[in-house]
């Protein structure tokens, strides 16, 4: 178990979290990391399964601790089909029918994968009671140690309590080769750890939630240091990649310390995911969770930004103004990645930016902009902004 001392009210932060290996070759080191555990049920996709599952599972078999395996097709959603295969997959039957007998248990389940693939087994992990770990395979979002699982049950998504990976492998040699999409998705996931952060405070000023500044600065600080390593992220530098990944995990372990995803998730995270849910019911091609993020993150900065210019709320304006810098920052980095807009449709825009308020029960810039009779205002001058560069 991980802990890390605080000065907040909870004193001192803890997460079960055994082993992060973040290094090139990672992968190699698995069958040792996992020696404890003697029946372990492996799940990738068809993609991830050649990137790293072979091996995975060659070195699993070789030390004599790998039940069984499972390959999910490939895109592997988050959706309650496949994480029901999954299910039914996890236990093994008896040869012999035993009409007394339950099916036999994995004692592990090990993810080969990144954000789909993950989320699929902290879900199945959290109802089995069986403990999981991850191998990942790109830098592509942040929730490695995550508490909660985005999942697209029916035409919408819906965030789940899960498990939180016990351990943790990302072998840097193989997400420096990743897709450059999904490169791109992790920096627009942790770009958005600025608003996420700013929203927690607007929060905590507001409504007197919660806040730990330990956990704040943490999430703060590897946002900083990802901003500066994406500069060159199309040149696939191992070091910028490790980088980038400890960011992400960092920023889970922002989640996993303080028991809820608001280190991580703000108002970009939930326009982002109602953009999702609007794919989704309309039967569109689902885009990367962090390029949605990343785009409504350029949202949020511009309503802040207004926030600032107009507001005569000292507070709130001395509150943003910490922020603006940062601010600057990404919309410079945005002129090297060009992160794509995933909503550049009016109505698509405007009704995730309305909807994206009650996506889940969070005070956010979205409510505060609400309850003054501000959003629909805002939201306008955000597509002009945003998309249509006015």
């Amino acid at each position: 178990m991980m802990k890390m001392d605080c000065t907040c009210t909870q004193k001192v932060h803890t997460a079960p979290v055994e082993c992060i290996e973040v290094s090139a070759g990672a992968v190699e080191k698995v069958a040792d990391i996992l020696k404890n555990y003697n029946r372990i049920f492996m799940v990738s996709d068809e993609n991830t399964y050649e990137v790293a599952g072979k091996r995975v599972e060659q070195l699993l078999k070789e030390a004599g601790s790998l039940s069984h395996k499972f390959i999910l097709k490939s895109p592997a959603h988050p959706t309650d089909t496949n994480i029901g295969r999954v299910l039914i997959e996890a236990g093994i039957d008896r040869e012999l029918y035993d009409i007394n007998a339950m099916s036999d248990l994995p004692d592990y389940i090990l993810a080969v994968g990144s954000g789909s693939v993950n989320d699929i087994c902290r879900m199945v992990s959290y109802r089995l009671g069986v403990e999981y770990g991850i191998v990942g395979t790109a830098p592509s979002m942040d929730g490695y140690a995550s508490v909660v699982a985005p999942l697209l049950v029916g035409k919408t998504k819906i965030v789940y309590q899960c498990s939180i990976a016990r351990h943790i492998i990302i072998d840097t040699a193989i997400c420096k080769d990743a897709p450059y999409e999904l490169l791109t998705a992790g920096v627009g996931d942790m770009i958005g750890k600025y608003i996420a952060i700013l929203d927690w405070e607007l929060s905590a000023m507001h409504t007197g939630e919660y806040y730990c500044e330990k956990i704040a600065d943490m999430v703060l600080n590897v946002t900083s240091q990802c901003i500066d390593e994406a500069y060159s992220l199309f040149e696939r530098k191992a070091d910028s990649i490790e980088k980038i990944v400890n960011g992400l995990i960092t920023s889970g372990m922002g989640i996993a310390y303080s028991g809820s995803s608001r280190p991580a998730s703000g108002t970009e995270h939930m326009i982002g995911q109602t953009w999702e849910i609007m794919d989704l019911e309309n039967g569109r091609e689902l885009q990367l969770h962090g390029h949605d993020v990343g785009a409504a993150t350029f949202v949020a900065i511009s309503m802040y930004k207004k926030l600032y210019k107009e507001t005569d709320d000292m507070e709130i304006k001395k509150l943003i103004e910490k922020y603006l810098p940062a601010f600057e920052r990404i919309l410079d980095l945005q002129k090297t990645l060009k992160l794509p807009m995933t909503a550049p449709e009016y109505d698509k825009f405007v009704e995730g930016c309305l909807r994206g308020r009650t996506f889940r029960v969070r005070y956010t810039l979205l409510e505060y902009l609400y309850q003054n009779d501000l959003l629909e205002e805002y939201i306008e001058e955000a597509y002009n902004e945003v998309v249509l560069n006015k």
